[in-house]
């Protein structure tokens, strides 16, 4: 199966999947551009194209490995499938369906590049798609090099050992069970694998041999400038050295995991893992420094002359130089819970590690305040220029006309949804059964009759509010007091909307969905969609004046309301969808895990 490199502006569908053309515009932050792909045929569908989701944010996945040509032309790659290529200036990247994890990247040059991961996965890049390749194996791979295209090999989970001959791969023979995490060497009767419980094996050539590390701590890299100058690091700070007789422990001065050890020739060589640690070795003892987005450092590569590449956590790419450090992207997207667009066009997204994202017509920019160690999880706007955001350690901030306000409760409450009437009438819930009010002047204490945690609260006005949680709890304020409501579940519900013509409904774990009121279900009595719309759990709901709802959730899932049935809404994303948004022009948006928002074309 071949993955194809999409255009611009289109996206291949197979044709047996779809019935029409859905088109995605993918546009990243800095008006980069992101190209995904896993369609083989190319279908065109004559007159307009059909209402889609538009990708208008893209993922900053988490980078688990590097390789490159030069320092202007390198691939990344990581969670979810995602490999990234970036070439003189510009940025291409791909997206591999069912491929969860890139472990490990490795090339001959631009038009000959492996990748290989979990599940024994591996695909071959010629340039312009990848294509699957079979390994034989089904166990989780970790890393790839090679000696030349035809003399390749990849370790993995249990000892496995798999070697490329330009063609296709074969079964080796590792003599270990260990986990295999590391392979690198000199040439081809050369060559290094480190792994679990200090593991260290040699090949020269005719057979491999274990070695004598000294240690039963995991090894995650190895690498080395020659033959008898090699490092190998892991677990609580590891550092070995071989000087091509004898591995022998070095001090690191710290006891954070290494997964990352590099060099350049003449220079000294580098050492990286866990919460930004890097280290320097400088006249043989090892400087600790911490770099300042103190996020983990998975993956290296060098272009032999100038410069280091680092990669880690949520998209972040650091350069290293002889006379440098440069953080080339840094992606805060991630994990976002909460979006809002009070104004046509205007749109804020909210998430985890403080985001506060505002969109600019061209792109992205983080508006937060300076609060370390927020995770935010809910958004309500007031006005176009006012909003309210909640998050964990009891905080709330509200952003009017360009002022921040900053509440700290309680650095116990997590609060996890916001909803309010006017800017001096709003409500926040979250654990052990919180419910905050606001009044135009500071936040009160709620008894909500309950210990349960609270996901989501929404409502058409100050006497009619519902709250719904964990446990399958639904409670109702009618302006005086909180009442528990009997929703006819145990299961956790994460999302409520109250619509406009008195009919409320509720979603939740395993795709719950709850009506009540209005419509065809009546009355009062809170009965379930049936048979269940997915399987998959469903985080948030909205709707519109007309009647219309949307919910979304796991898996990429949004499904529509027409204010009689269900019907899925295919969007070709699995990424988790955690929050939707409908705005005063009809305009939908919803956001989710790494960064992803997305944006319905009607």
């Amino acid at each position: 199966m071949k993955f194809m490199r999409n255009s611009n502006r289109s996206r291949s569908v197979d044709r047996s999947a779809r019935q029409a053309v859905l088109v995605f515009v993918l546009v990243l932050a800095a008006g980069l551009f992101l190209l995904s792909g896993c369609g083989d045929d190319d279908p065109t569908t004559p007159g307009a194209p059909a209402p889609s989701w538009t990708q208008v944010l893209a993922p900053e996945y988490t980078h688990r490995a590097v390789w490159g040509v030069s320092s202007s032309h390198f691939f990344m790659a990581g969670e979810h499938g995602s490999v990234s290529r970036y070439h003189e200036g510009d940025w291409t990247h791909w997206q591999f369906r069912y491929f969860e994890g890139v472990r490990g990247l490795w090339g001959t040059g631009p038009e000959q590049v492996l990748a290989v991961g979990e599940s024994g996965r591996c695909y071959r890049f010629d340039g312009d798609s990848w294509e699957s390749l079979y390994t034989g194996t089904g166990e989780h791979l970790y890393a790839v090099w090679g000696t030349a295209w035809d003399n390749v090999y990849a370790v993995g989970v249990g000892g496995t050992l798999v070697h490329f001959d330009g063609d296709q791969w074969s079964t080796l023979d590792s003599g270990t069970t260990e986990i295999l995490y590391s392979v690198w060497g000199t040439g081809p009767s050369d060559i290094f694998i480190v792994g679990g419980g200090g593991t260290i094996l040699h090949f020269d050539g005719t057979a491999w041999t274990p070695m004598t590390s000294g240690t039963t701590r995991s090894l995650d890299r190895v690498w080395g400038l020659t033959g008898d100058d090699v490092y190998a690091v892991g677990s609580l700070g590891t550092i070995l050295h071989f000087d091509g007789q004898d591995w022998t422990p070095e001090e690191s001065g710290v006891t954070d995991r290494l997964w990352v050890v590099r060099g350049l020739p003449g220079e000294d060589p580098v050492a990286a893992g866990a919460r930004g640690t890097l280290l320097i070795r400088r006249n043989g003892q090892w400087e600790a420094e911490r770099i300042d987005q103190e996020v983990d450092l998975y993956g290296s590569w060098d272009n032999g002359d100038s410069e280091i590449l680092l990669v880690g956590y949520n998209g972040l790419v650091l350069s290293l130089t002889t006379e440098v450090r440069q953080t080339l992207n840094l992606g805060r997207t991630h994990w976002l819970t909460g979006i809002s667009e009070p104004e046509c066009g205007k749109v804020f997204a909210v998430g985890k590690r403080s985001t506060i994202l505002q969109s600019t017509g061209s792109g992205w920019v983080d508006i937060a305040p300076n609060i370390e160690d927020v995770n935010y999880s809910a958004i309500w706007s007031a006005g176009p220029d006012h909003f309210f955001v909640t998050g964990n350690n009891g905080v709330i901030v509200r952003y009017r006309n360009g002022v921040w306000t900053t509440w700290r409760l309680n650095s116990e409450l997590n609060l996890e949804g916001i909803w309010g009437v006017a800017e001096d009438d709003v409500f926040a819930v979250g654990a052990g059964g919180v419910i905050l009010h606001f009044d135009g002047v500071s936040w009160e204490m709620m008894n909500s009759g309950t210990t349960r945690s609270l996901s989501a609260v929404h409502g058409r006005g100050s006497g009619d509010v519902f709250a719904v949680g964990l446990g399958g709890t639904i409670l109702h304020f009618d302006g005086v007091v909180w009442t528990t409501l009997d929703s006819g579940t145990q299961e956790a519900l994460y999302g409520v909307w109250a619509g406009p013509q008195s009919e409320t409904i509720v979603v939740g774990a395993k795709g719950t969905v709850l009506h009540s009121g209005s419509g065809t279900t009546g009355g009062g009595e809170w009965k379930a969609v049936a048979p269940y719309l997915t399987t998959y759990s469903l985080a948030a709901v909205t709707g519109n004046t007309a009647g219309e709802a949307f919910a979304v959730g796991y898996n990429g899932v949004v499904a529509r309301y027409d204010g009689e049935t269900w019907e899925p809404m295919p969007t070709d994303y699995s990424d988790p969808l955690n929050a939707i948004h409908i705005g005063p022009c009809g305009d939908i948006h919803a956001a989710g895990t790494w960064g992803l928002i997305l944006k319905y074309d009607n």
